[in-house]
């Protein structure tokens, strides 16, 4: 009897105890969080600044005043938008030139402020139809804020076609005035059919 007592208190510890063992306790969570970092990689002041080149794409040497002044026209009348270079949409005076430069595969800056870089400078008399007019900001007398396209240059009337944020607000075609003159930077040349024809002079 007393063999069977002891066996029955053995079987109830082993039950017993066998629930502990299986709630052992699980090792905590570690409640450290993994933050990320948000250190941003500075540029070294050693890195090398990379200037762009805006070089005539090939074939661009057979396009014609005439093709590229004709093409502008027809944009006439789109409005003006500021940073767009969009027909759908409208044209900021960058957007309307380099718009117009690329549809002929020139490769051309999107800044006005830019395309002083560009081609080969000519002097205001020697402007022909087709090259780019550069003016400054209208408020700003030391920076450049405004670019055309020479529409004619003769017997002392200077044209251009551009997009305005003036009254026209949009492409239209505008004669050179004294305002205009006051703002004048500089003439540049991508045609090169334009120097042909002026050397044959």
């Amino acid at each position: 009897m007393r063999n069977k007592l002891t066996t029955l208190i053995l079987l109830l510890c082993m039950v017993a105890v066998l629930p502990c063992a299986a709630r052992a306790k699980k090792p905590a969570k570690s409640k450290k969080s993994h933050k990320t970092s948000s250190r941003h990689h500075k540029k070294s002041e050693e890195e090398l600044v990379v200037h762009h080149t805006y070089d005539q794409a090939f074939g661009t040497d057979s396009v014609s005043a005439d093709k590229l002044i004709n093409f502008a026209q027809n944009l006439i009348g789109t409005r003006y938008r500021s940073a767009t270079s969009n027909p759908q949409v409208g044209f900021d005076c960058s957007g309307f030139v380099s718009y117009v430069f690329k549809n002929f595969n020139f490769n051309v800056p999107r800044s006005s402020g830019e395309f002083i870089d560009v081609g080969e400078k000519v002097t205001y008399d020697d402007a022909r139809p087709g090259d780019i007019v550069i003016f400054t900001s209208p408020t700003n007398s030391h920076r450049i804020g405004h670019v055309g396209i020479v529409y004619s240059n003769n017997d002392g009337e200077f044209k251009f076609i551009h997009s305005t944020s003036g009254k026209e607000h949009g492409v239209t075609i505008t004669t050179m005035d004294d305002t205009y003159k006051m703002r004048f930077v500089q003439v540049v040349r991508l045609l090169k059919r334009n120097d042909v024809m002026l050397a044959s002079q």
